[in-house]
């Protein structure tokens, strides 16, 4: 017997033309973030599964350029708390899914942790 779980859990979101609500509320779901960290993390248990051999075959399959694949990939190492500030709404709201494209993430939790600490004390 497989000791996996798969769980699903309905969210609903509304999009703003890629925008964060701005209505006074204290905190927004980025839902363009919370799609991509699932995808990566879906990507990545692909991989680990060896049901694609690396990240061409997930463009190709995706139709994505193996480029896009790799920098979204990048988000399925997120340390897990930033992954549920994420699902709180409680990123800072200038961090954005491009951002975290075109830039570097750390690779150990700790720099992840302060880089968005960077995020939250350029908005102060």
């Amino acid at each position: 017997m497989d000791s996996s779980m798969e769980v699903f859990v309905p969210l609903q979101f509304k999009r703003k033309k890629g925008k964060l609500p701005v209505d006074g509320r204290e905190f927004a779901h980025d839902v363009r973030i919370i799609e991509a960290v699932a995808r990566a993390m879906y990507w990545n248990a692909l991989l680990d599964a060896g049901t694609f051999k690396g990240v061409a075959e997930i463009a190709k399959a995706e139709g994505l350029m193996p480029t896009t694949v790799g920098r979204l990939l990048r988000l399925a190492r997120l340390a897990p708390d930033i992954i549920e500030q994420f699902m709180m709404g409680r990123q800072p709201r200038s961090l954005t899914l491009l951002w975290l494209m075109r830039n570097d993430i750390p690779a150990l939790w700790p720099d992840q942790r302060q880089m968005l600490e960077r995020f939250r004390q350029e908005v102060k």
